[in-house]
């Protein structure tokens, strides 16, 4: 290692090699890693994931730092690596040179003689040792293929930006003609590179020389802050004067709203935003989706089809007997409107309400008009599709497979859909169904409005009730089959700001108290360093608690693996926590728990944050297209592969790891996939799912599921947060933790509004 100091920046220079990143936060890339020094260095890194530099040695520009928990620490504003650019290009993407090999070229050659023996002498390299002919024939082929991201890496590489970033950039636009030339007409361009964003961009820009006042500047920018506006706080429109200020904050000015007016003028005429109201813009995609789903409504409103059954109370008597139960004065209803003739219903409940079972009527009377195959019932998660089509009897699919099913068709080929947890879809998505549903379909739309909405921009479901949109159907009374049965209630009281009986014994809730004993007065009466330890000693007792409730599911769950019920065991059991950090969070409780409930000695794979191990429960956490098999396939032993969409949130066992192909494979039961993953992407598509946040588990039903409860995480503590936590459990709920935040946590009423589009058009907020 050395240290240098760099007299024109009044800055140091550190170079060393990178021995493990300590931590990393994928929101703000904020990274703590330690060289092999011992030396600590933090800072914001941008360029690619900070795991891949893992011993390589690089070089830092910055200033020393004291950290009061970490002590001295090397904060850098700049990282690179020290290895030169040509030797990365050489290890990293042209096939058949490693290390030892590139390392003889560059002691022999500089980096143009290099270039031209590749480009017009490539069989001066059969003087090097082990290059034969047919190793030869891989290193030109490749060296042809990439040698435009040569160019570009070299082109790049003097704005710091590194090589692995650089591949991102040509896999986007390999085909753009003149690229190089392009990006330094318009390096905004880059913006939509993860890992660029438009903070990177804009020091690329400066570097060329680009104007700050250049319209390529305020464009990107306007078009950058729309989206992440959008993609953070799920609005799908923005008040000007916001959007104004979000501008100023990035671009460093202040009063250049009259710039601002030209380039939002422009990117009116282009159609890249509009105008949803005075003074309220949406971004196009975002525009197009709400608005055509608005006209999907109002096109439908007045439409209906044939009364179905013309005696409907004689129907539902013989009905009722072939269920087995009869329908509440709400699930008539439900039925008696799709019995009218209405092509649209929002068939609305909240936990315990019979929405599976209005759903089910629902569908059975349209069977008396279409055939049981002209029937899908439809959700955004595998196990809600599943659950789904458990409780009504009917197919079903996930929401993206249908689209990539009948992607070639213009309409979907279904007499009548159903889709069910519909507040978990964003306006997007349910743009994309909507517009493959013909004008003779019946479309049901099923929801709970006191859940999260939805994860992406947009509050379809709360928009459409808020607008009576279409017919709704609310159902509101709790069934439940005897007195000891409380999730329903408990939940529901949740979602009203009320504190529930929550103490009292039921057979399929408990609270589990393990709370700091006179917690206000002992945080009044003692030092903050000591009221902080009392704090993380209660939080040990909770995380003990925890385990030892989860204890007693370990053998049923290895049980159900070895029956082949694999679906059964990934839904037997589940933690579900606000927080991804600290002692409660999701990270250390997935660690905890795995040394529960994995024992095996086979050999693990390890990545920066997990242990990846035979028989883990694990979830898909990025949708992504990957290399698949279907079960039968797998067990064939078959070298044929397909392409699947994998979806974020599918649960999953891993069945094997292959050290041999560096291979981890996870079977997907729901979908009878067997898929693929490469070790060094596990840790940006895979994580262990022993614990899971609240928001992963939208849409996902446990038979028995355990919430930790703590100020710890206050800050994530609403009645939406603890309302959707607790109906996720379907047998059994147990909340483990501090009494006074659960009682807190139940009375801070989350009531969610969004700014959108539909809200815009119709002229209200």
């Amino acid at each position: 290692m050395a240290t240098t100091k760099d007299e024109n920046y009044q800055s140091f220079k550190l170079s060393g090699v990178i021995k493990k990143v300590l931590y990393k936060n994928e929101e703000t890339k904020y990274i703590i890693a330690v060289l092999e020094n011992n030396q600590k260095v933090c800072g914001v890194y941008f360029d690619t994931d900070i795991e891949k530099l893992t011993g390589e040695e690089v070089i830092l520009s910055g200033n020393w730092t004291t950290h009061k928990k970490y002590g001295v620490q090397f904060e850098f504003d700049t990282l690179e690596l020290k290895e030169a650019e040509m030797f990365f290009f050489l290890t990293k993407i042209v096939k058949g040179i490693g290390k030892k090999f590139a390392h003889e070229l560059l002691e022999k050659y500089d980096e143009p003689q290099l270039v031209e023996i590749l480009n017009e002498k490539p069989e001066e390299l059969l003087q090097f040792k082990g290059i034969k002919e047919k190793k030869l024939k891989t290193i030109v082929a490749s060296w042809q293929k990439f040698k435009h991201l040569r160019e570009l890496g070299s082109f790049l590489a003097q704005f710091g930006v590194t090589s692995n970033l650089i591949t991102k950039i040509y896999s986007a636009f390999g085909e753009v003609d003149n690229l190089i030339e392009k990006i330094k007409t318009n390096p905004y361009m880059l913006i939509n590179i993860k890992g660029i964003g438009f903070k990177r961009a804009d020091e690329i820009a400066k570097s060329l020389g680009i104007d700050p006042r250049s319209e390529f500047r305020i464009m990107a920018c306007l078009n950058y802050n729309l989206q992440e506006y959008c993609n953070n706080n799920g609005n799908s429109s923005i008040d000007k004067f916001h959007l104004y200020k979000l501008l100023d904050d990035s671009l460093r000015f202040s009063n250049e709203e009259i710039l601002y007016e030209e380039s939002l003028s422009k990117m009116l005429v282009q159609e890249d935003i509009f105008v949803t109201k005075e003074n309220r813009y949406a971004l196009s995609m975002l525009y197009y989706a709400e608005k055509n789903v608005l006209d999907f409504f109002q096109r439908r409103k007045d439409e209906k089809n044939k009364r179905i059954i013309a005696s409907f109370e004689d129907y539902l008597v013989r009905k009722q007997k072939s269920l087995g139960f009869d329908l509440s004065t709400e699930q008539k209803k439900a039925v008696e409107l799709i019995n009218d003739g209405h092509k649209t219903l929002f068939l609305i409940g909240y936990a315990g309400t019979g929405k599976s079972t209005s759903s089910r009527a629902i569908l059975e009377l349209l069977e008396e008009i279409c055939s049981y195959d002209d029937i899908m019932t439809i959700a955004l998660s595998g196990i809600a599709s599943q659950r789904i089509s458990d409780t009504t009897g009917y197919n079903s699919a996930t929401i993206q497979s249908l689209l990539m099913k009948h992607k070639e068709k213009d309409f979907f080929p279904y007499k009548v859909i159903l889709l069910d947890e519909a507040s978990m879809v964003n306006s997007v998505t349910f743009y994309q169904i909507v517009s493959k549903i013909a004008d003779d379909t019946v479309f049901i739309i099923v929801g709970d409005d006191g859940q999260l909405p939805a994860i992406g921009a947009g509050n379809i479901l709360a928009d459409a009730i808020k607008h009576e949109l279409a017919p709704i159907c609310k159902l509101t009374k709790i069934y439940r089959q005897n007195e000891q049965q409380a999730i329903a209630l408990i939940a529901n009281d949740i979602r009203k700001g009320e504190v529930p009986k929550y103490n009292e014994e039921y057979e399929d809730f408990k609270f589990v108290n393990v709370s700091i004993e006179n917690y206000y007065s002992q945080k009044n009466s003692i030092s903050q360093n000591e009221f902080l330890d009392l704090r993380g000693e209660n939080s040990t007792y909770i995380l003990n608690n925890i385990l030892n409730i989860s204890a007693s599911y370990i053998q049923d769950y290895y049980d159900l693996i070895k029956k082949k019920e694999i679906n059964s065991a990934l839904t037997l059991f589940q933690v579900i926590t606000p927080m991804k950090g600290g002692l409660l969070g999701v990270e250390n409780l997935n660690m905890q728990l795995q040394k529960l409930f994995n024992h095996t000695k086979a050999k693990a794979y390890a990545t920066k944050l997990y242990e990846y191990k035979i028989t883990d429960k694990v979830i898909h956490i990025k949708n992504e297209n990957m290399k698949a098999q279907t079960m039968s396939m797998y067990k064939s032993g078959s070298s044929d592969f397909l392409e699947k969409r994998v979806f974020n949130g599918q649960l999953g066992l891993i069945i094997k790891l292959d050290f041999e192909e560096n291979k981890c494979i996870v079977l997907y039961p729901n979908d009878d996939m067997v898929v693929f993953y490469d070790f060094d992407t596990i840790h940006s598509l895979l994580s262990l799912a022993y614990c899971l946040t609240i928001h992963k588990t939208q849409g996902m039903e446990y038979e028995n599921a355990l919430i930790p409860m703590s100020f710890s995480h206050y800050i994530m503590h609403n009645t939406k947060l603890l309302y959707t936590a607790i109906t996720r459990a379907k047998k059994m709920c147990f909340i483990v933790g501090e009494e006074e935040a659960f009682v807190s946590a139940c009375k801070k009423l989350e009531i969610t509004i969004r700014e959108s589009v539909i809200n815009d058009i119709l002229g209200t907020l």
